[in-house]
């Protein structure tokens, strides 16, 4: 059944109904094939009628359709009393548009499944999927623009998507295409069967997502009701999120039927979105080292000596200005954090603590959390290491507005003797509106965190993160070994110089000329040495552009300088080579770092970053400083120098005029017949000695004794020997 909207009618809407329909049971679904052949042609929608006479409208779509017939399966649900379905055809072209060619809507093979009373659902593992098989009993959505893609292998657009699938490498796994002709804000759904009410337990819907490129887009899971189509989404996530596999967990209590949208939307063209080994299991999902407090508090108490508790919430906080819009797990409004509620009648130093369970002293080296302080007036939080005994060490602090966002922190656990709890406490400003703190996803790992100020991106990014939003075009990545891009990027990181290190680059085939990625650091407090910031870059390729860092703040941020103020910039190619460059700022208040590369005229032009260190104090050695006992050595050292060099004088010209004295005696000599002119001899002695002659005095000179009496004699015997 097909309208055309190309034959001049004027009418608007073609509607075809069904008969009358009998009772359904909640699982059951209406299943057709439809066409859309163009884009002015027009919408098709799907309406349900019930016997007390109200509409709904259950389905829509105006755009044309992929494929010459596209299939959609939709939830009907539970009816109780007979109803009818009809599809409408809405014209939204002009006699124009008409006049270009055949503008049909039309739809064919409509059936129903699952739609008697005593029709009982599979059990839950009957929905896992790895793929090998393209669907399983999963089907595409037909309300997007985009199908899920079944592929082995990396995807065709390079630097994004996964290597391989998640099963064994080898395998198949799903994934939406982001390059042309896919545009940006293009969607694909994969749709589950009708699923049961999740019963007392609940189940853990588990499944794995790759998410790497410049232009990533978002992913997000949502739970849809079959009675009227309620769409619930439970977790979401934007952006870059590294070139790995990563697992998701969520426990679903829904006690509605319901089915699982998974939802994938085009972000920019190096933006390929996989999915892959999807599972369902009863009961809640297994206890992991990571809490982001779901399904509760995963056993993290308040403590009782504090002023105010941290409250388990979701959504955004009551005061305006502050605080998150959602947590940090799921991204969603429906997801939970711990929050500390800033109010006008809190005073300064009031603090709220809260603690985890005891954890054994050997397990775990380093703490990572997500952390939330966004207003003008957010005081301070801390995180302390406890031991059993109750002493404590403060491993991590952070004061003052941080942005709207949450930052990533994480902190070396000291070794202990005795088990241990990790404990997290807000520390309030004084009374404000303006001051809410919250945080999420708290993770005891067992690796060993960076040193503080520094960071080698071997694990993670550590605290930095892309800017995101609508400022630059696309992400810093993280990556290892040689670029995809011909001729340029680094084939080594700098912390180990090989091909495994990892470190952070831009793609330079992605976007146009002109293009930015920005790069942001944590919040740092003032210092009176001010700070330095140290960094290895690589910018190499006939086409690199520039790459800067600036220096910003809240007071420029808030005046919409995303920037702030230029501290260093680069530009060209560089050579195959890592350099290091240093940065020394002075500064008066809180402040942060942010890289800025801008993208040059053409590919060929990635630059990378690598061992990034900030650390309070000046980048140069301060001069030394000599203490106050020192001066009288520096003295006493000066005078012997001296009376070195005056000696060193002395006894050459004593050498030189006793040579020279020699000579003359020994012409006289033999001129005379052995005849010797004694006061000759001793007159040139004693002018050069200062001494004059026939005087009582001695003379000192280097511990020889000088005695005036004695100096015929001596010259008589020098004479002799002469």
């Amino acid at each position: 059944m097909r309208v055309n909207f190309s034959q001049g009618s004027t009418q608007s809407e073609a509607q075809l109904q069904s008969p009358p329909l009998p009772p359904s049971s909640p699982y059951c679904q209406i299943l057709f094939h439809f066409h859309i052949s163009a884009e002015s042609a027009g919408s098709l929608r799907v309406l349900m009628q019930q016997a007390e006479g109200s509409e709904a409208i259950l389905w829509s779509r105006s755009h044309n359709t992929v494929s010459h017939w596209t299939p959609e399966h939709l939830p009907i649900g539970l009816h109780q009393q007979p109803y009818k379905v009809w599809f409408s055809g809405l014209s939204k072209g002009t006699q124009m548009d008409a006049a270009a060619g055949d503008d049909v809507v039309a739809v064919d093979d409509i059936s129903f499944l699952n739609c008697e009373n005593s029709y009982q659902p599979p059990a839950l593992s009957a929905c896992d999927c790895s793929f090998e098989e393209p669907l399983c009993v999963w089907v595409q959505g037909a309300e997007d623009e985009l199908d899920w893609l079944s592929r082995s292998g990396p995807t065709e657009t390079p630097n994004t998507g996964p290597a391989g699938d998640h099963t064994t490498s080898k395998g198949n796994y799903l994934y939406i295409k982001s390059s042309p002709p896919s545009l940006k804000g293009n969607m694909a759904q994969l749709k589950s069967p009708l699923l049961p009410s999740a019963g007392e337990k609940g189940y853990c819907f588990t499944f794995w997502h790759h998410m790497f490129g410049a232009t990533m887009g978002s992913l997000r899971m949502i739970l849809q009701t079959a009675d009227h189509l309620t769409k619930t989404p439970v977790w979401q996530k934007s952006g870059n999120q590294g070139d790995e596999w990563q697992l998701v967990q969520i426990h679903v209590t829904l006690q509605k039927v319901h089915q699982v949208i998974l939802e994938a939307t085009v972000g920019g063209e190096a933006g390929d979105i996989a999915i892959d080994d999807i599972s369902l299991t009863s009961g809640p999902c297994p206890a992991s080292d990571l809490c982001d407090f779901e399904e509760g508090s995963c056993n993290w108490e308040q403590q009782t000596t504090d002023d105010f508790d941290w409250v388990r919430q979701s959504g955004s906080t009551l005061n305006p200005n502050t605080g998150p819009d959602s947590d940090h797990t799921t991204n969603t409004a429906t997801g939970h954090y711990y929050c500390l509620s800033s109010s006008a009648a809190d005073r300064a130093g009031q603090t709220a603590r809260m603690s985890s369970p005891l954890y054994p002293a050997g397990k775990g080296a380093c703490v990572q959390l997500w952390y939330h302080m966004y207003g003008k007036d957010v005081g301070m939080l801390n995180v302390y290491q406890q031991s059993e005994d109750g002493k404590e060490t403060l491993i991590f602090s952070q004061m003052g507005d941080q942005g709207r966002l949450w930052r990533f922190a994480q902190a070396s656990l000291v070794p202990r003797v005795q088990p241990y709890r990790i404990v997290v406490e807000g520390v309030k400003s004084g009374p404000t509106q303006e001051g809410d703190m919250a945080f999420d996803d708290v993770h005891l790992a067992d690796a060993q965190c960076p040193l503080p100020g520094h960071c080698d991106f071997e694990s993670n990014m550590c605290s930095w993160s892309n800017l995101g939003g609508e400022v630059d075009q696309e992400d810093w990545l993280r990556g290892r070994g040689a670029s995809p891009n011909p001729n340029t990027g680094p084939s080594v990181d700098h912390t180990t110089n090989s091909a495994h290190g990892y470190y952070l680059y831009v793609d330079s085939s992605v976007g146009e000329s002109g293009d930015t990625s920005f790069l942001i650091s944590d919040v740092f407090q003032p210092s009176t040495r001010g700070h330095c910031l140290t960094f290895w870059y690589h910018m190499y390729g006939n086409h690199v552009g520039a790459l800067r860092v600036y220096m910003n703040n809240r007071k420029m941020h808030s005046g919409g300088n995303e920037e702030g103020t230029l501290k260093w910039l680069e530009t060209g190619n560089k050579g195959d080579k890592w350099q290091e460059a240093t940065v020394p700022v002075q500064h008066n208040e809180s402040f942060w770092f942010v890289f800025v590369y801008q993208r040059g005229m053409n590919t060929g032009g990635d630059v990378a970053l690598d061992d990034i260190t900030i650390l309070p104090g000046s980048c140069y050695p301060e001069p030394s400083i000599n203490p106050p006992g020192d001066h009288n050595n520096m003295m006493s050292v000066g005078l012997a120098v001296g009376l070195t060099l005056l000696a060193g004088v002395i006894i050459s010209i004593f050498l030189f005029m006793l040579n020279r004295r020699c000579s003359t005696m020994t012409r006289q000599t033999t001129l005379n017949d052995g005849a010797v002119d004694q006061n000759s001899g001793l007159d040139l002695f004693d002018r050069v000695a200062g001494i004059s002659h026939g005087t009582e005095s001695d003379f000192s000179f280097f511990g020889v004794l000088y005695d005036p009496s004695q100096h015929d004699t001596d010259t008589a015997v020098a004479s002799s020997e002469a």
